[in-house]
């Protein structure tokens, strides 16, 4: 028998995350019968529903075959707040009643659930549900408990590192953390650890994807016993940043839905019948030549949409995808129903998502320029409110990653305070994001430090070749005019996002203002990696030659200011310009004064202010083979 043993219904109301939250968004909406239903076609013999400190869920589907009631039950360490999640499973609403009573102190809670008995596991272990959670929690868990989950949401190395982590116990580990938190252990042979696997589903779309099985198990009793004795076994299909945006676009997708009363316009508009069966497990049959067909209908409608920049954001995402529908039609060919498990749906969302959002940020970019130009103050205000609100659709993927990333650090810490060696180990180096390899040999990680060589990776999309550096393809360039030669690149946020977090990169260092160095700061603040920054004027200089307007140079001064005071360090040339910066408003801890390797650097630094002139035939650090 098998069953996916973490899963939530429309009975689980409050999201913990907090894009979710700050549009009103409950948790999930999947009905406990759907849930059923598809749990069953994807070959689940036993079906139970895991709600948050909830068993409405569970209790409407309690008459259907192969169900038992269970919950997700949220306690504390009383000591600080901390917060854990249990599952407990099978249990009676009289037991429900007792656990909600014991929830708010896990010691008591487990003790109860041992005393019942209770067959109870720790949810997501190494997921920080408040960021409260240190190794020091994670170690009285040991103690506590002796089933551990294997989160179907949680980022594998973290899934990897519990395996490697609980599979390497002894009793002398144990006795050492008894000792330590001074707590004994619970249950016989507490060094002898059990899995269990489940989803963490919370839309439908990742239902049965990791759940548990107990070879022999014929009724719902002999599979928690299987359990309960260490006979089962956990099936995993590995998850990611991808997939925990793609659930959160599900849940949001639903919730407006249902509040837009979106169903009755899916039928007769592409974009929106594309993003329904993208984020809607609904199992309706569809063919590649279906979607076809029901594209050339629709195609001539989306070349009339104008739309213009910055408008409504409806008009701009169907002035997009006709042009998209265009260049890549494939992309919007519907996945059919067999599809769904096997194609990675979430990746393909990812590339639509990634090349509609590459557009109309371009779009957003451009009318800034032209208006930065044209010193159009009004233009500008107003295209930055626009754009800013489109930048809140790519804000789940910044949840996905920093949600994974988190894991994969408390993972790390975990495994060093038991002296064990992270299995997740691969990349320490720092990520230099750099408008140009020329920008990036000029910046002070570079010019100053010894391992540079062989701990620093350009991230640019400079096209000059070297072997030190990832190069990316922009999504889009700006030509100025009056000024032959200079050009803003605009750089792939979230493709750089993806390499830095499969990279495992532990620091950013930013070599300029532009904006490969705002996609960098963006990246530091979402994955929470310490980011440091060399100091150059290069953009105020590039607003006074091009606008001839005091008030537009000021501008991009108090950008500047903004920029570094968002870093833990700036590295700058002299004291002169440290202080300077510090008169402009920068935070004079943070300023850190750097010798440049060379004399003929040194001037052009001091002549530029820190900058990098755009186009020096000056090639050091090439000479060098620094870069």
């Amino acid at each position: 028998m098998q069953a996916d043993l973490h899963v939530h219904s429309r009975h689980s109301t409050r999201p913990s995350q907090w894009f979710l939250q700050k549009i009103g968004c409950p948790e999930s909406f999947t009905e406990p019968l759907h849930l059923y239903h598809i749990a069953q076609r994807r070959g689940m013999t036993l079906v139970t529903i895991t709600d948050h400190n909830k068993i409405e869920g569970a209790l409407e589907i309690a008459h259907l075959p192969g169900t038992f009631i269970s919950e997700e039950v949220t306690s504390y360490f009383p000591e600080d707040g901390c917060k854990v999640h249990v599952l407990v499973y099978n249990i009676t609403e009289a037991q429900h009643a007792d656990i909600q009573r014991l929830r708010a102190n896990v010691f008591e809670l487990v003790g109860y659930l041992q005393q019942a008995p209770i067959t109870c596991a720790v949810a997501h272990p190494l997921y920080a549900v408040n960021d409260r959670l240190t190794p020091d929690h994670f170690e009285k868990l040991l103690l506590l408990f002796r089933i551990f989950e294997l989160n179907g949401d949680s980022n594998p190395d973290s899934n990897r590192c519990l395996e490697k982590i609980l599979t390497h116990l002894t009793p002398g580990d144990i006795e050492r953390l008894a000792d330590k938190h001074r707590q004994a252990p619970l249950w016989p042979e507490p060094w002898t650890k059990v899995f269990i696997g489940g989803s963490d589903d919370h839309s439908s779309l990742s239902i049965a994807r990791n759940c548990t099985r107990v070879p022999g198990a014929a009724t719902v009793a002999e599979f928690l016993d299987g359990i309960d004795k260490g006979r089962a076994e956990t099936v995993q299909r590995p998850s990611s940043p991808q997939n925990v945006a793609h659930n959160i676009y599900s849940i949001a997708y639903q919730f407006y839905r249902q509040k837009l009363d979106l169903g009755q316009q899916v039928p007769h508009d592409f974009l929106l019948r594309y993003v329904d069966r993208s984020l809607r497990c609904t199992g309706e049959e569809d063919s590649g030549l279906l979607s076809r067909l029901h594209l050339l209908w629709q195609y001539p409608r989306l070349r009339k949409i104008k739309g213009s920049l910055p408008g409504p954001l409806v008009e701009l995402l169907k002035k997009e995808s006709s042009r998209l529908i265009a260049e890549e039609p494939d992309l919007f060919v519907l996945p059919r129903k067999g599809d769904r498990m096997s194609q990675r749906l979430e990746d393909r969302w990812f590339q639509f998502i990634n090349k509609m959002s590459n557009r109309i940020l371009v779009g957003f970019a451009n009318h800034l320029m032209d208006h930065i130009s044209g010193a159009n103050l009004f233009s500008i205000f107003h295209t930055i409110g626009s754009a800013g609100g489109f930048c809140t659709l790519l804000a789940p993927y910044f949840v996905g990653f920093s949600h994974h990333n988190e894991q994969r650090k408390l993972a790390r810490s975990v495994m060093a305070g038991l002296s064990q060696t992270p299995i997740a180990e691969r990349n320490t180096a720092c990520a230099v994001f750099a408008e140009s390899l020329q920008e990036a040999r000029m910046s002070a990680f570079f010019q100053t430090e010894t391992q540079a060589l062989s701990n620093g990776t350009i991230l640019t999309c400079d096209t000059a070749d070297s072997p030190r550096a990832h190069r990316f393809a922009p999504v889009g360039v700006y030509d100025f005019s009056d000024l032959p030669g200079h050009r803003l690149i605009y750089p792939p946020v979230l493709e750089m996002l993806d390499y830095c977090f499969s990279k495992d990169i532990r620091r950013l260092h930013l070599a300029g203002a532009g904006p490969t160095g705002l996609a960098g700061l963006f990246i530091a603040r979402f994955l929470k990696l310490p980011v440091e920054a060399t100091f150059t004027d290069a953009i105020p200089r590039l607003a006074r030659v091009v606008t001839r307007d005091g008030f537009i140079e000021d501008l991009t001064w108090k950008y500047l200011v903004w920029f570094y005071n968002q870093v833990q360090t700036v590295f700058v040339p002299s004291r002169e310009v440290q202080l300077d910066l510090e008169d402009k408003g920068v935070a004079p801890e943070k300023l850190r004064i750097f010798t440049p390797t060379a004399e003929t650097d040194i001037a052009q630094l001091r002549a530029s202010g820190g900058g990098c002139p755009a186009h020096s035939e000056l090639n050091y650090g090439v000479r060098r083979g620094v870069i």
